[in-house]
């Protein structure tokens, strides 16, 4: 497994290949995810759309389709800076996308069909997939010995994602074995938990911490009140994990009180971040992931002050469903194309130009992308989703699917504007 050690390319290069099929696969699944949801907008806002079959596996193409694929990607990429080293394994790598993306495949299949055979083939790659995955990661942490705060709150957030696996697995089977309704629904909300707020939640927070003042320019970087966010974020989704396992809700609400603290420190420490910028290099469509960090908060707080005020109103179908929505497409689709904005250029920059005489005549990096359109057509596609929220909430499908038709449109537009780095 150290194949990378005989390869001469550096470690960016050498696993360029995995992230860019990742990203590609992400990519088509989620235009795919979103063509989906404008062809059953009916059946999406109702009071139902949560446990439809529709709603199921809408959820699947785009959590595991879309936000876990470009996160798979890009974190071989990021890994590799954080430890100053060089992936484990591109082989395992690869047997990691293969797997994975045939499971999601057939996963999906099988909830488009409700045949358990698709559903049940499909699980198992998928699970086979994360297993390798995380080895792979893992067996790159161990080589690198190199503990910051992002480091600890990525391997934390691999953590929280074996976990969604697992309960993603028992859901499975309680469902086919007739688990009582009232246990399934814990076992379906704890689920959804430790994968919204832990895995991805937890993962975006994390490399916030590093690739904000990266991206910013910024003066300010890691301190070890980092290492406060990440194990303070850790420690709710465990404790909310619990609460909503055990349908204890001073522990669920203890749990979420403390993420919303990790959030908030986040968004001082992001604050600062931008107001020591060097302001060197264009920020573009990276200024939406940072606001969206201080909306992601704002959110969070607004539900923590309700669960202390109605609890019942908290957990409504309206509240949860539109929190999903948001997190779902708000805050991790729109970071991840920001994101997107600022490594995909970077890895080809570097792909395209790698001698001394290439890179004479090469193009500036700041220069491979309209950081403005881009930024503007990531604001469209929030405004669709804004309007979509809005469907939701009052069960309006015509509004709701106006909302999506813009989203569509400014994700396409979005993507092809990014591909045009490919020219260079």
């Amino acid at each position: 497994m150290r194949e990378q050690k005989r390869s001469a390319l550096p470690p960016h290069l050498n696993m360029f290949p995995v992230t860019f099929t990742f990203f590609a696969a992400g990519a088509l699944f989620f235009l795919a995810a979103l063509l989906f949801g404008l062809g059953n907008m009916p059946h999406l806002v109702t009071t139902s759309a949560l446990h439809s079959p529709e709603g199921i596996l809408w959820a699947h193409m785009l959590l595991l389709g879309w936000a876990t694929m470009i996160a798979m990607g890009a974190s071989y990429q990021v890994t590799q800076v954080l430890l100053r080293t060089s992936t484990y394994s591109r082989n395992l790598a690869w047997l990691h996308l293969i797997a994975y993306v045939t499971g999601v495949i057939l996963l999906l299949v099988g909830f488009w069909n409700w045949n358990r055979i698709g559903i049940v083939s499909g699980g198992g790659l998928i699970v086979l997939g994360v297993a390798v995955y995380t080895f792979n990661l893992g067996a790159t942490y161990a080589r690198g010995k190199l503990w910051t705060p992002v480091t600890v709150g990525a391997i934390l957030s691999l953590l929280d994602l074996g976990v969604t696996v697992v309960l993603g697995t028992t859901l499975g089977i309680a469902a086919w074995t007739g688990w009582s309704p009232t246990r399934y629904e814990l076992l379906f909300y704890t689920h959804m938990w430790f994968g919204l707020a832990g895995w991805l939640g937890g993962l975006i927070a994390s490399y916030s911490l590093k690739l904000l003042p990266m991206f910013y320019v910024s003066r300010k970087t890691g301190t070890k009140l980092n290492y406060a966010i990440v194990i303070l974020f850790q420690a709710g989704v465990w404790l909310g994990g619990a609460g909503w396992w055990s349908d204890y809700r001073m522990f669920s609400s203890a749990g979420l009180l403390l993420v919303v603290a990790a959030l908030g420190m986040l968004v001082w420490f992001v604050r600062d971040v931008r107001q020591q910028s060097s302001g060197k290099q264009p920020i573009g469509a990276v200024k939406v992931a940072d606001v969206l960090l201080t909306i992601t908060f704002l959110v969070a707080l607004v539900w923590v002050i309700l669960h202390g005020w109605h609890g019942g109103a908290a957990r409504s179908y309206t509240v949860v469903s539109t929190l999903i929505l948001y997190v779902v497409l708000g805050w991790f689709s729109a970071s991840i194309l920001a994101y997107l904005s600022k490594i995909i250029p970077f890895l080809w920059w570097a792909h395209r130009f790698r001698t001394k005489e290439q890179k004479k005549g090469a193009v500036l990096l700041a220069e491979m992308v309209r950081h403005d359109r881009l930024t503007l057509e990531l604001w469209v596609f929030l405004l669709g989703l804004g309007l979509f929220i809005i469907g939701n909430m009052g069960i309006h499908s015509a509004v709701a699917t106006v909302g999506l038709l813009i989203m569509v449109i400014g994700v396409v537009i979005y993507l092809a504007e990014l591909s045009r780095v490919f020219r260079h």
